[in-house]
């Protein structure tokens, strides 16, 4: 009876999972009765954790439990609308586990609650690897020092060491990290009396395993005991692969080991700023009226917070933004340096920039008296290339990109005129257009690890009484 009921609990969890993306939280409370949902994140990236287990320890009877997805959302229903209970999240391998007590579920709606793991990075199940010069009696292995279980520990022979080489524990972590916390249970182990848990320990910190340096040391007395202790180091925390723990004493010296249940190591990898382009929704913009620009930014190793925007080019945000997309009206006609800076949940900054050309339409225009059309080419900004063209009477242009016979099979193009283009004025006067490198030709340039191309540039412009003016040029991409 009891495995019929657990199937059934995860069944109505998998159809919760599901029906959460289409219905409102209210109505699928309704349908399904009380329910709880949140997001279990890592502490100090902010980013999702697929595949923690979350347990809802209530009225229902066997706990539910949901697995999260990748994002991190668990959803948990089927719970007795109005009850109250405690939710345990258990992290992926190599994280801790979390307890959120004195839950109240709503009686007529789902609860929200995010836990917030984080990562012990000594943890053999993460991918540490413990070693040590003392193997530990019978039953109390050095691996159950950082196995997470707190049920367990190392115990090392006190008889086997001297001042000048005490029992030492060293973890290789997983990659190189910066430390903000180290945690010991300095409880007695396999039996042993209470007296025997770690009393004077010094912690070493090493990038190579070769290299020593002290990061925190002390004396842990009776008031440790069943319980685990927070040091935060006092140097030499950056920049770490190895941790070293250095056993000195028992906290009573009449013993004949020196035991510890558990060494956990708190910190976090090199952080990776946000990176990304700016562009606006538009080819071409004008004065008063709202002009879109649009970020797309991706950070690997840590989640995306807000967006700060400077649309003067003066080197000071002027708005903030929790989405990658930002409006804003200029009033007077320019080219603007507009920059978007991302920062991310660890304090990074990403920073990228374009300059936006805005147009006032309705603009006097300068009557144009060169006989010939004048063709005016801007700075390429990265893959495009602004053109101008000034004509006494209506205007055609033409221009053609055209890659070397090199370049095209470098990096394995069909064709080398990667772009043909035609525009034509209004009528007398400016016509300005912009000639994008298109993007099959970007694929292609990645692909063979290319951040530069030059190509052969033709433009033309011919007015109403056929007077041309061709500009051959090489023009380079970046």
């Amino acid at each position: 009876m009891s495995s019929s009921r657990r199937t059934v609990a995860v069944l109505v969890i998998t159809v919760a999972a599901a029906l959460s993306a289409v219905v409102p939280a209210g109505a699928l409370a309704g349908v399904l009765g009380g329910g709880i949902a949140g997001y279990v994140t890592d502490a100090d990236t902010g980013l999702g954790l697929g595949g923690a287990t979350v347990t809802w320890n209530g009225t229902t009877s066997p706990p539910p439990a949901a697995t999260t997805a990748a994002t991190g959302r668990y959803l948990l229903t089927g719970l007795d609308p109005g009850s109250a209970g405690t939710l345990l999240a258990d992290g992926p391998a190599g994280w801790q586990d979390a307890t959120v007590t004195n839950l109240t579920l709503p009686a007529a709606d789902l609860g929200e609650q995010d836990v917030a793991l984080h990562r012990d990075w000594s943890s053999t199940a993460g991918g540490a690897s413990p070693s040590a010069n003392d193997a530990g009696t019978p039953g109390c292995p050095v691996a159950a020092a950082t196995d997470g279980d707190r049920a367990t520990g190392w115990s090392a022979t006190v008889a086997s060491h001297t001042p000048a080489d005490p029992a030492a524990l060293t973890v290789a972590l997983p990659q190189t990290i910066e430390i903000r916390q180290l945690v010991l249970d300095p409880t007695a182990a396999c039996g042993h009396v209470p007296g025997a848990a770690l009393g004077a320990f010094r912690l070493e910190t090493s990038p190579d395993g070769a290299t020593w340096s002290t990061a925190a040391e002390g004396t842990l007395d009776a008031s440790a005991r069943n319980a685990t202790t927070a040091i935060a180091p006092t140097a030499n925390a950056t920049g770490v692969r190895y941790v070293r723990l250095l056993a000195l004493a028992p906290q009573d010296p009449a013993t004949a080991t020196i035991d510890l249940r558990e060494l956990q190591v708190l910190g976090v990898g090199p952080n990776v700023a946000p990176s990304g382009t700016l562009a606006p929704d538009a080819p071409r913009n004008y004065i008063k009226n709202v002009v879109r620009l649009r970020a797309a930014f991706t950070d690997p190793d840590s989640t995306i917070l807000r967006y700060l925007w400077d649309f003067d080019g003066d080197g000071a945000f002027d708005q903030a933004t929790t989405g990658p997309a930002v409006a804003h009206v200029w009033t007077r006609a320019g080219t603007y340096h507009v920059t978007v800076g991302v920062r991310d949940f660890r304090g990074g900054l990403g920073t990228t920039s374009i300059d936006l050309r805005i147009i006032d339409p309705n603009a006097t225009v300068d009557p144009i008296i060169q006989r010939r059309p004048l063709v005016t080419f801007d700075p390429v900004d990265g893959v495009d290339l602004p053109v101008r063209i000034a004509c006494s009477s209506t205007c055609t242009f033409t221009a053609s990109l055209v890659l070397t016979k090199q370049t095209a099979k470098a990096i394995k193009a069909k064709r080398r005129t990667v772009l043909s283009f035609k525009g034509r004025t209004e009528g007398p006067g400016l016509g300005s257009w912009t000639l994008e490198l298109p993007t099959k030709t970007i694929k292609l340039l990645r692909k063979a690890h290319r951040k530069t191309v030059t190509v052969r540039l033709t433009a033309s412009a011919v007015d109403q009484q056929r007077r041309r003016t061709t500009v051959r040029r090489w023009v380079t991409f970046r």
